[in-house]
């Protein structure tokens, strides 16, 4: 069984953009990051559980492709979906796709979940697996 997908639309405004008229390749971390934040806290894994319990996720290693070029007031959706997890660290995968539904930028990190107080990856808890699977 495939784990879920979750979607997270937004439009490209005047701050996303660079001198060139188009996304920086800085600003498609800060979306992928809104969208991975967006379906986590609306899993319930958002920042007052993470201040709980001390344990929040972590990116630990990035690979980013760009695609197509994403440009002023387009409409995009933001694709999240979690792959494997193997003891600590965990594979999530997300692209952007334009409002016709071309891919424009792909990105697959490995995440982990760190534990605050003692500043080092743990195992994946249940509550921490529900909110990305």
């Amino acid at each position: 069984m495939e784990n879920r997908i979750f979607t997270y639309d937004m439009t490209i405004k005047e701050f996303h953009l660079d001198t060139f008229g188009h996304v920086n390749n800085a600003t498609y971390l800060q979306i992928y990051e809104e969208a991975r934040w967006q379906f986590i806290t609306d899993n319930g894994y958002g920042l007052d559980k993470i201040k709980t319990t001390g344990l929040g996720p972590v990116v630990l290693e990035i690979n980013i492709r760009f695609i197509r070029e994403l440009r002023l007031r387009e409409k995009i959706t933001i694709h999240s979906q979690t792959g494997e997890y193997n003891s600590r660290v965990g594979v999530i995968k997300q692209w952007i796709t334009d409002s016709n539904g071309k891919v424009c930028s792909d990105v697959e990190m490995k995440v982990g979940l760190f534990d605050t107080h003692q500043r080092k990856l743990v195992a994946p808890t249940e509550d921490w697996l529900n909110a990305i699977k």
